[in-house]
């Protein structure tokens, strides 16, 4: 063979280098990542005040960023959706394998009035560098629409005193949605109540009532009222939500802060039915938020005035009677006696007696001339219209012979004068000192006769009892047959319905749709007697007994799914009946008060027996 040369030798090695380069960098190409990109993302450049737009940024393969910052513009509000969404995904193509990871910061943005913001660039940092974002226009529209929703607040004066009461009413007025496609050519006043966003809405003094209507699922009382809407009469939906407000300051009270927020129907459409009712059905399409306001309604609180303020006054606004009890009467001088009063509210209007405090006994000279009367302000029990309130006075005399009337002052907002209430006196009697004998005092008493007439000692014990001989003397009675019988019979029956409760009871554990099915008619009993003539919580009970007996879901069932499984299971003409009562509930909802009273439990009840019997 003939020996390389040393060039021919060098260029081999390098050729071999090259070659193991090249198969080390096809072996890290397909495992390699994407390049980063950082991106922006609008779901819409048009929206209305109140619904905001969603602002994405969305990174892609970075090793490193700073969490974006959006510059604040007057008019708008950003806010941050909170921590960032995470995504990843791995991609084999032609034995090459890429890996993407996204990381998306979500911002709402919405304006405070209706008008076309810019949203300037700014810069956005990863990996080392700056990207710049282009400006972009936002436009909000006006989403107050009063040819769609209207709200008003009722009953509220112009004046006030401090310690009232303020009853305030806000009526919120929607216009009903039309189409040809629904079967009363409307939809219904309670499909337009659930539109109402009671999350983002502002309801001011009204919250309380809306927390209790959403906890309690029930509705606000609901009329129909005919408006006026550009020259043409239209029936209109009005909910009436109430409100007792107590005024505990003096000033302006601002009532206007309160801003209904709905997503009013636009287009509705058939929806894919569901597993209990495959048939389709009519539902919402698609929405446009509208928004009402009941303007500006404010009511100015005053101080009730310092003339002709009795010296017992403790803030009492209203109109109350009063009573008060004394015990004991009949006292030593320095003993205490507990006065109980009892304040009564009388006026026509709501009143929170929870902050209702008792006169300032202490101010009443006529009974501190005679009792010492404490300077502290006890607390009271209220029950309804009542507040009770206990105090101790001590008389300081023993000349003193009755407790002069307790008065009870209250501002009067109907005549705008102080009153006071007085009890009538109460007599007592009050000594210098008790009256204490012999023996109390640990002296001899005086001997007293023993009586002859008491209990004999009788010889022979328990014995002595009995008169008869023949009781004496009978002889003791055996079991009978029966009870032998009775007693070897009782473990192993007792055994056998042991083990049939344990059997029962594992079958149950192993099927629960088996223990629903035997208690659904108790569970209707017991929810029944609980819904408080609410033909909604009747309604409901209704349909979790069939959702029991039938082993369906029994929280999400509707009235229509209700029907169908009644139907499905050979039943066509209970399923209708069932159907009419339900529609038939779901109508009295509406109707407040009337509807609870006239709501028809005996007809319900023959329902459920039918039910019951069917259903097996």
């Amino acid at each position: 063979m003939k020996r390389q040369e040393p060039n021919a030798r060098v260029s081999q090695f390098m050729t071999r280098r090259v070659g193991i380069a090249a198969c080390v960098l096809a072996l890290l190409l397909p495992m390699s990542l994407r390049a980063g990109t950082v991106k922006r993302s609008l779901s819409d450049h048009v929206s209305w005040v109140g619904s905001p737009i969603k602002l994405d940024f969305i990174f892609d393969n970075v090793q490193s960023h700073e969490p974006p910052v959006v510059p604040s513009v007057p008019g708008l509000q950003v806010t941050s959706s909170g921590t960032p969404s995470r995504s990843s995904s791995i991609s084999i193509i032609n034995g090459h394998r890429t890996e993407q990871s996204t990381l998306t910061y979500r911002f709402l943005i919405d304006a405070t009035q209706p008008g076309t913001y810019e949203l300037p660039k700014f810069g956005l940092t990863a990996d080392g560098r700056v990207y710049d974002t282009t400006p972009v226009e936002l436009t909000f529209r006006s989403a107050n629409d009063p040819a769609l929703i209207r709200a008003q607040i009722t009953g509220v004066p112009a004046a006030a005193w401090i310690g009232d009461t303020l009853p305030a009413t806000l009526r919120i007025l929607v216009r009903p949605f039309k189409d040809h496609q629904l079967s009363e050519g409307s939809m219904s006043a309670a499909s337009m109540w659930r539109q109402i966003d009671f999350a983002t809405s502002r309801w001011g003094p009204f919250h309380d009532t809306i927390v209790q209507l959403l906890e309690a699922n029930t509705f606000p009382s609901m009329t129909i009222v005919n408006l006026d809407v550009q020259g043409v009469a239209e029936r209109w939906y009005a909910f009436d939500i109430t409100s007792n407000i107590q005024l505990l300051n003096e000033g302006e009270l601002d009532l206007s802060d309160v801003l209904v927020r709905m997503n009013y129907p636009m287009q509705i459409g058939r929806t894919s039915g569901s597993l209990f009712d495959p048939l389709p059905r009519l539902g919402i399409a698609s929405t446009r938020p509208v928004t009402a306001s009941p303007g500006l309604s404010q009511v100015i609180v005053k101080t009730p005035p310092l003339e002709g303020r009795p010296t017992t006054w403790a803030g009492a606004v209203g109109q109350f009677r009063f009573d008060v009890s004394a015990s004991p009467t009949d006292v030593v001088v320095g003993e205490p006696i507990t006065l109980t009063m009892r304040i009564t509210d009388v006026g026509s209007g709501p009143k929170d007696l929870e902050l209702l405090q008792a006169p300032n006994l202490d101010g009443d000279e006529s009974l501190t001339a005679s009792f010492r009367v404490p300077d502290d302000r006890p607390g009271g029990v209220v029950s309804g219209p009542t507040k009770t309130f206990t105090q101790s006075i001590r008389p300081t005399s023993a000349e003193v012979e009755f407790i002069p009337p307790v008065p009870f002052a209250y501002f009067d907002p109907v005549t705008q004068k102080y009153d006071v209430a007085l009890s009538r006196p109460i007599d007592i009697t009050v000594t210098t000192s008790m009256q204490l004998d012999a023996a109390s005092m640990g002296g001899t008493a005086s001997p007293q006769q023993s009586s002859t007439d008491g209990v004999t000692t009788v010889r022979g014990g328990l014995l002595a009892n009995y008169t008869d001989p023949e009781v004496l003397l009978r002889p003791r009675q055996q079991p009978s047959a029966g009870w032998l019988a009775g007693i070897a019979i009782a473990p192993p029956l007792a055994v056998g319905l042991l083990t049939g409760v344990r059997s029962r009871r594992a079958s149950d554990k192993r099927n629960p749709n088996r223990q629903r099915f035997r208690t659904a008619r108790r569970r209707f009993d017991e929810r029944l007697s609980s819904c408080d003539g609410h033909p909604d919580a009747a309604a409901q009970a209704i349909r979790a007994f069939v959702a029991d007996r039938l082993g369906l879901p029994a929280d999400a069932i509707t009235s229509r799914e209700a029907a169908s499984a009644v139907q499905s299971a050979g039943h066509p003409k209970l399923a209708d009946n069932l159907l009419s009562r339900l529609d038939e509930l779901e109508r009295l909802g509406y109707a407040g008060d009337t509807g609870a009273q006239e709501m028809p439990l005996h007809s319900i009840r023959d329902l459920i027996r039918q039910l019951e019997t069917s259903l097996r």
